[in-house]
């Protein structure tokens, strides 16, 4: 893996660019949807309401405000739930999302890990089970028994080495993932941090017009391909075939791939094609390479089974995106966190003899992360939200947990089930 500094972003330097950021009158202006909005005082002013928002607990509206009107010092403040779904309704989602944003592109101005120079992403969609309602099952569309449970399609792109979210969208179900796919190579072309930069891809993605555009935007792959993607590649045997293949398409240039085929010890055989010719890289790099894909699919069970994701607190449009980029904006600045916390854990065991490396339980770390989190956004004094960001710090650093190696357990999905309240039926 590369270095390219050794320093990394820290989590006070994010937490201070959110502050900063959300008090601004820019952003009020670029995220009110009428200029009248948050023009009065009110209650919970709209550099709060952002903040309630980003670390919302996942429990009913009412117990959420009520927890975080108890840090108030004023002993009769108090907002009713549908004062504040009144209230997010004034936001635009795009709030979230450029929020989401601001913290994402800095992280990337400091070191980061890669493979061979190469920032190594992936690209993968998931399911995303809404609330039952019908604005949102006319809007996402639906799926499930009798094709009634409102459902959106999630897609994103995801650094696998350094657990980043560098792209994100929730959006209808009939949006082709590979239409997201190059919403997100788009995306990734415009950061200023773009460069040596290969994605990896799972075998319902690859076709000529991805590849083509990849290609041309000089971004690097890695794809799993079904037999009967290209006839040429379904007569090679088992083994790594440097530029035996040309890809093309009528009007178009061809491109030259390089197919590694070999097996799994389960006697499956897999396919990959790459467009990396150097010889330093052989077959067995590429196969480690490519089931580094693994951690997006961990990422998205992360998203939902520990923040959360499909526990939506609203029941429009709007809030199901705002939720979503509060969900992405938080998972990001977690993985700050850890990587802040486990430097901390390694030096602290470095003259330990430990039998096993230790790791931050990212588990434990939700539990509490996102009321402290907050505090520490609210806190007006430097010194003092230093303070709270440092505890938020320790607690991860003391909660981290063994990881034994050549442990694994069976795959065992269950049938769609609503997880979270809101996304019952109702029965009236």
């Amino acid at each position: 893996m590369g270095k390219q500094s050794r320093k990394r972003i820290t989590m006070i330097g994010l937490v201070e660019t959110s502050g900063e950021k959300i008090k601004s009158q820019d952003f009020l202006e670029k995220a009110r949807k009428r200029p009248q909005d948050f023009t009065r005082n009110r209650k919970l002013p709209f550099p709060k309401l952002m903040i309630f928002m980003l670390g919302l607990i996942k429990c009913s509206i009412q117990t959420a405000l009520d927890k975080f009107f108890e840090t108030s010092e004023d002993e009769e403040a108090h907002m009713a739930q549908q004062s504040f779904s009144e209230a997010r309704e004034k936001i635009r989602w795009e709030a979230f999302h450029d929020l989401y944003k601001t913290i994402t592109y800095p992280i990337y101005d400091h070191y980061y890990e890669t493979w061979h120079g190469y920032r190594v992403s992936a690209i993968d969609g998931s399911k995303i089970q809404l609330p039952d309602d019908p604005h949102l099952r006319e809007y996402f569309g639906t799926l499930g028994k009798n094709n009634t449970a409102a459902t959106a399609q999630a897609s994103a792109l995801y650094d696998v080495y350094n657990n980043v979210l560098i792209d994100a969208w929730i959006e209808p179900l009939d949006t082709c993932e590979r239409t997201l796919a190059l919403r997100h190579i788009e995306e990734l072309c415009s950061m200023a941090s773009f460069g040596k930069e290969l994605i990896i891809f799972d075998r319902g993605y690859p076709s000529f017009e991805l590849i083509e555009a990849l290609t041309k935007r000089g971004i690097s792959f890695v794809m799993r391909v079904k037999r009967g993607f290209n006839k040429a590649i379904d007569l090679l045997s088992e083994g790594d075939h440097r530029g035996s293949v040309l890809l093309h398409k009528d009007g178009h240039d061809n491109i030259p791939l390089r197919v590694i085929r070999f097996k799994l010890q389960s006697g499956e055989e897999e396919m990959l094609i790459t467009d990396i010719a150097d010889k330093r890289m052989g077959a067995k790099a590429f196969k480690e390479l490519y089931f580094k894909r693994w951690p997006i699919e961990t990422k998205f069970d992360e998203l939902k089974n520990k923040l959360e994701v499909e526990n939506f607190s609203g029941r429009t449009v709007n809030a199901v995106k705002q939720d979503f980029f509060i969900s992405m904006y938080m998972s990001n600045m977690m993985a700050v966190a850890c990587w802040e916390a486990q430097e901390e854990a390694d030096d602290e065991r470095e003259l330990k003899d430990n039998k096993y490396e230790y790791h931050v339980n990212v588990s434990d770390a939700v539990g509490s992360f996102k009321e402290r989190f907050i505090r520490a956004l609210l806190e007006d004094s430097p010194r003092k939200r230093r303070k709270k960001v440092r505890r938020i710090l320790f607690l991860m650093v003391k909660s981290v947990t063994p990881t034994r190696p050549d442990r694994s357990f069976p795959r065992n999905p269950s049938p769609r089930k609503a997880r979270f309240r809101h996304n019952r039926k109702s029965n009236c």
